[in-house]
């Protein structure tokens, strides 16, 4: 008789896991070196296979499952969590789908595999259903040409999840997505990335330069990558934003335990009693709890039977919302900690500058609350032009 294989706590293993990642931080965002050793272990671990369903040898980890594993390792390593943020739940969204896709995709994670994803184009906005990548038709399969910014973890991934359009008998573009091992030509790095914050992701900008991808290497029907991104969207922003949350809930540890310790001369006691920082902590700790209430309210609300656009706008203000306040935690430790929290030797200050790409990912603030604004007042959201004259 086989013996059934036990569910994995992915909580737990995030906690084992994110004091050594936190050990190693500092060197590679000093570097900005991609932690290769860090995926290792998330990989060797079966962390990275934990949105695999049951059928394909996974243990199909709930959506507040991840959202919670994420915010604990983004609490050691915030840039191992964001890129392998793009793994989890990339593979989540093509699992959703099912199909040939899905179950080959699924089973070569169980054995090791390690998606990046690349839906970033230089003029699109965040409109990542929109693809400016053209994909041509050639015999058995696409050609591929075109740029491809922000491609997190491109340098340990061993598969890569990104977007192109073919062109219809009408001329008009059908976004598609698709999931190819990584190409050994075809795709070149044009920008090594190189920024204030998140430097460990590896985000770098490439060229696709006639990259082939075979016909079996596509995922979903054409023109269906809109609706992938709609409905799968619980997915991508939740654990985005748990990233961010991640961040903050460390920051708010952190400085608390600092002013513990921290002896004010004048008083003889820890900067704990002082007024000022009791009262900024406070407010520190109001904003992580708003922010994961906001954040568990999307990940338990409705995700199926649901209008596609409006999911996707409630989920975009919810990442908003949150990653607006982790931004506004982190700034408030910032001020607590004083001088001392830009020391390189503080691990404040990475979180500081990490923590701002939240506030950065698409869609953009402005673009979300026009949405938003728009739901709520019953006007139409894409219509042209936007602006009354």
């Amino acid at each position: 008789m086989t013996a059934t294989k036990a569910k994995t706590d992915y909580i737990a293993l995030a906690h084992e896991l994110a004091p050594r990642f936190a050990e190693r931080a500092r060197q590679h965002d000093a570097d900005s070196s991609f932690p290769h050793e860090n995926m290792a272990e998330l990989v060797s671990s079966g962390y990275t296979a934990m949105t695999v369903p049951a059928e394909f040898g996974g243990d199909n980890a709930s959506l507040a499952e991840l959202c919670e594993a994420q915010q604990i390792l983004a609490g050691g390593c915030a840039s191992t969590a964001f890129a392998v943020n793009m793994h989890v739940h990339g593979l989540a969204m093509i699992a959703r789908l099912g199909g040939a896709s899905a179950e080959w995709a699924c089973r070569a994670v169980v054995d090791g595999a390690v998606i990046s994803g690349g839906f970033s184009e230089p003029g699109v906005g965040g409109n990542w259903w929109h693809p400016t990548t053209r994909a041509e038709e050639v015999d058995g399969g696409f050609k591929l040409n075109g740029f491809k910014g922000f491609f997190t973890g491109f340098p340990g991934a061993t598969h890569l999840f990104l977007s192109a359009a073919t062109l219809d008998d009408r001329g008009l573009p059908q976004p598609m997505a698709f999931l190819v091992p990584k190409p050994e030509q075809g795709v070149r790095v044009v920008g090594e990335w190189d920024a204030a914050g998140m430097r460990a992701t590896g985000s770098h900008s490439l060229a696709l330069e006639d990259l082939f991808i075979e016909d079996k290497w596509s995922v979903g029907e054409r023109g269906t990558l809109p609706m992938l991104f709609m409905m799968g969207v619980h997915w991508a922003w939740c654990s985005f934003a748990s990233c961010f949350v991640g961040i903050a809930r460390a920051a708010l540890d952190h400085v608390v335990a600092t002013q513990q310790k921290r002896i004010i001369s004048v008083i003889g006691k820890p900067n704990a009693h002082l007024p000022g920082i009791q009262f900024r902590i406070a407010e520190m700790a109001a904003k992580v709890a708003a922010a994961r209430a906001h954040l568990e309210a999307a990940i338990h609300a409705e995700h199926d039977d649901v209008d596609p656009l409006a999911h996707y706008i409630d989920m975009s203000v919810m990442k908003s919302s949150v990653t607006k306040l982790a931004h506004e935690v982190v700034t408030l430790g910032m001020q607590v900690q004083g001088g001392s929290g830009l020391s390189s030797a503080d691990p404040l200050q990475r979180m500081y500058r990490d923590v701002v790409a939240g506030l950065l990912v698409p869609p953009a603030t402005d673009v979300v609350q026009e949405w938003a604004g728009k739901q709520a007042l019953g006007v139409p959201i894409f219509a042209e032009p936007r602006w009354v004259g």
